[in-house]
């Protein structure tokens, strides 16, 4: 299996002999082949490259940047895989065989990459080496194949990045729209996923890297061109490389077993670069994301469930034993709280990064005058324990700490003189890293006084409702009138979504309870469900007089519509005032008295001419715009008598308007004797001319 080694050089002569000899040193002759694409060098490469005859050479006039360059190496390319690699590389020993080996483990990866002492993306590890002899011996050490320490990831670094050219067949070439360079890698690896391909990092593989020895000399227009090109990358996907982020940091919060199957939610997961990260150390879990971005939504559900809606059924009915936060489309508030709580097992950890709005560096930006760019997720220590200790949560924070200059120590200096040193943790933090568990103490508390008649409902109801309900029944023998009592204050205060949980569980422990049947008939028949609310009224053994008088007000007003509508339907039927009779119809449609199982049981029950009055509804509803109503009369129309000739016409008709022109045929076409009238519209569906 030959390998083909794409590299691209302009100057920096130094580094590709470097690059070059390595690559001679270290990998298995007749293995590879080197193909050097040179955009214009001025500094002797040109001449040197001329003097090789061991490596295939493409010179270009001029400088057409790293996608394009790659592009032309790749078209000449005879191997069965690509490798795209930078000249300011070393490669190490073992370095191509370990990179291969992972790259053919399993049919669906499609590139692999190497870790180094300087990348981007978290594909750098430390290093103590000072020379390059050290550096070969670190890597000689280092390069020990070991699936274990093989890693998916969202995206590869294309410093060194080697791709099946199976999956360049079916991906394609790089996109030369990020021409000079930057970005083309993050987009070539969502092309490969988008495929079905998975990608891995092989941290059992180092090689050197100088790292951007090509743009240190202008940091400006490296500067530029990387903000220019991830724009087009946001242009193109719908999102930045913010989306691939890898929280490390509340990852090593979690403490589970490797071989529990963990339950694990990431409220605004993106791309799912953390539930990644989660699989790699926690290969049971069963990994969650919520997050509203569509294309992020794509591709953090090739690996994990993902919606973007917290209301989504599978994410309702479960509970996690970690949920995550990362600052972003989400704001982390008392609703975003309290769904937390209701989803956290009882010793479940809720871990969050969040943005330090008090950093030096915004505070600076606010002294000199500036715009500080601030988002809704940014806080303060004491909002986010204010925050998390209301919502019930026992909590830890630390900061976290980027890397800051002498220069900007004197900044934080000159503040702390105006401050004291205490806010000093407050301005070096970049972000806060918060963990916290549910603590139920103080639930207790609340409960003993709502219990005693204190007026504490709105401090319970910050609590979530099932901590509420469990810690009642765990504590209480009374638990069914507490839980009662909870629901009716409730429902008089106006706190419906917290009614119904209460009343139910009161149902599910004592099911003959007469209080709660009366009060869940009286709360369902306030919500209209009146059916529901009905059979909960019946199941009372011994009614009184104000069973039956709640019995008697929630069927009178049925009744009275069930009678007016008959009322109406026989107008219909017999033809009496048929213009005001379709008038009072409709308004009753509009103010939601009446609707469609209701006009059929009716018709069902009360009408003789069934066919003829479904028709007239069908018509009043095709007229009046009510079109999700108007086929299902006009289908029970048709199973009652399929040969009756108004109906196959008003469905011919229907179907017509609403485009479905072979349908609405081949129901004009069971019309025994069409008229002219037939004809047309038959000819319509046909899509021939009048």
């Amino acid at each position: 299996m030959k390998t083909s080694i794409i590299i691209l050089t302009h100057n920096q002569l130094d580094y590709t002999k470097q690059c070059i000899e390595s690559i001679t040193k270290y990998t298995k002759e007749g293995s590879y082949e080197i193909i050097i694409v040179d955009n214009h060098s001025t500094d002797g490469t040109v001449e040197w490259l001329k003097q090789q005859n061991n490596i295939k050479v493409i010179f270009n006039n001029e400088n057409l940047g790293f996608p394009k360059g790659c592009n032309q190496g790749i078209e000449m390319a005879t191997g069965e895989n690509i490798l795209l690699l930078n000249n300011d590389t070393i490669v190490t020993k073992n370095w191509l065989d370990n990179l291969l080996t992972c790259l053919y483990s399993s049919d669906d990866i499609g590139a692999v990459g190497p870790v180094t002492n300087s990348a981007a993306y978290y594909s750098t590890i430390p290093v103590n080496y000072t020379s390059i002899d050290e550096m070969h011996q670190f890597a000689a050490s280092y390069n020990v194949p070991n699936p274990d320490k093989w890693e998916e990831r969202l995206k590869l670094i294309g410093f060194c990045m080697l791709i099946k050219k199976e999956a360049f067949d079916k991906v394609g070439l790089l996109d030369e729209r990020f021409t000079p360079g930057n970005f083309e890698d993050d987009d070539y690896s969502v092309r490969l996923r988008k495929a079905g391909y998975r990608l891995l990092l092989c941290k059992d593989t180092f090689i050197h890297h100088y790292g951007s020895i090509s743009w240190k000399k202008d940091v400006n227009t490296y500067s530029r061109v990387l903000t220019e090109n991830e724009k087009k990358f946001k242009e193109k996907w719908g999102t930045d490389s913010n989306s691939y982020r890898i929280d490390y940091e509340m990852v090593e919060l979690i403490t589970a077993s490797k071989e529990k199957a963990i339950q694990v939610l990431h409220i605004g997961c993106g791309s799912g670069g953390t539930l990644l990260k989660v699989k790699h150390e926690y290969p049971l879990a069963q990994l969650y994301g919520i997050e509203n971005n569509s294309f992020s939504v794509e591709e953090a559900s090739r690996f994990a469930n993902v919606m973007n809606s917290f209301e989504d059924e599978e994410i309702q009915e479960r509970k996690f034993d970690v949920i995550l936060f990362s600052d972003g489309n989400f704001k982390l508030d008392e609703s975003l709280l309290k769904f937390v709580a209701e989803h956290l097992n009882k010793n479940g950890i809720f871990i969050a990064k969040i943005p330090n709005i008090g950093h030096y560096l915004v505070i600076q930006e606010l002294l000199n005058g500036g715009n500080p760019v601030v988002n809704r997720n940014m806080y303060s220590f004491s909002q986010i324990e204010h925050l998390l200790k209301d919502a019930g949560f026992k909590i830890s924070i630390s900061g976290l700490k980027p890397f800051i200059s002498d220069n900007q120590k004197q900044v934080i200096n000159q503040i702390i003189a105006v401050r004291g040193d205490g806010i000093r943790p407050m301005l070096e933090s970049s972000y806060f890293l918060v963990s916290g568990q549910l603590e139920n103490g103080q639930l207790l508390d609340l409960l003993d006084k709502f219990v005693s008649g204190q007026k504490v409902l709105e401090e319970l109801n910050h609590y979530p409702t099932e901590s509420i309900i469990a810690t009642i029944k765990e504590n209480y023998h009374s638990s069914v009138t507490i839980l009662n009592q909870i629901a009716i204050e409730n429902f008089a205060a106006g706190y419906h979504e917290h009614v119904l949980p209460y009343l139910q569980t009161a149902f599910e422990k004592e099911p003959d309870n007469t209080d709660t049947l009366y009060n869940l008939a009286f709360v369902l028949h306030s919500y209209g469900e009146k059916e529901l609310a009905n059979d909960y009224l019946s199941r009372i053994k011994n009614p009184d007089e104000e069973v039956r008088k709640l019995f008697e007000e929630m069927n009178e007003e049925p009744l009275k519509r069930i009678q007016e509508l008959t009322f109406l339907l026989r107008r219909l039927e017999f033809g009496i005032d048929v213009e005001e009779t379709k008038q009072s119809v409709i308004q009753k449609f509009e103010q939601g008295q009446i609707d469609e199982p209701l006009v059929k049981e009716v018709i069902n029950t009360s009408i003789i001419d069934k066919i003829n009055v479904l028709q007239s509804i069908a018509i009043i509803c095709f007229e009046q715009g009510l079109h999700e109503q108007v086929l299902p009369y006009l289908q029970t129309a048709y199973e009652l008598d399929q040969t009756n000739e108004d109906t196959l016409y008003n469905l011919g008709y229907v179907l017509l308007y609403y485009g479905e022109n072979e349908l609405a045929e081949q129901f004009l076409q069971q019309i025994q004797q069409p008229d002219e009238a037939v004809l047309d519209l038959l000819r319509a569906a046909r899509g021939e001319s009048l």
